[in-house]
């Protein structure tokens, strides 16, 4: 039996209030200019949370600590992300009181750009991957 190649991501769900959700609308494939968490690949020798900050410091230039962001869920459907190999996500959550906190934040990387959206508007039709199975956790 032939085993295919795990690809091990992380996401971050970064809501402010419990209300709003800061979201990037991707620069490419796959999902291009769908909205999705920011995030990426786990690099060789790095811990899920510290790629977690990494990435959501080049994706949104927002610059947190690893002890701030708390596992929220991991994303393991088979069919999950278009691209060879079973990619698997672990998703931190991060809650910031106020939008404040998000005030500099600016698209790099996979991002096109940032997008503040209200939790209670999202649709999963809106969402690429399928980090709106994240997102209703706590919407």
């Amino acid at each position: 039996m032939r085993s295919e190649q795990i690809v091990l991501t992380v996401d971050a769900l970064i809501t402010i209030a419990g209300r709003d959700v800061l979201l990037i609308k991707r620069a490419k494939a796959p999902f291009q200019d769908r909205l999705v968490l920011p995030g990426g690949h786990v690099e060789d020798g790095e811990s899920f949370v510290d790629a977690c900050v990494r990435e959501i410091e080049e994706e949104v230039g927002l610059q947190i600590r690893a002890d701030q962001l708390k596992l929220l869920t991991v994303l393991d459907a088979q069919d999950r992300d278009p691209r060879p190999g079973r990619h698997v996500s672990l998703v931190y959550h991060i809650d910031f009181p106020t939008h404040e906190a998000i005030a500099d934040c600016q698209a790099g990387s996979d991002a096109a750009e940032i997008e503040v959206k209200e939790l209670s508007s999202l649709t999963e039709e809106m969402i690429g991957f399928d980090h709106f199975q994240a997102i209703k956790l706590v919407a």
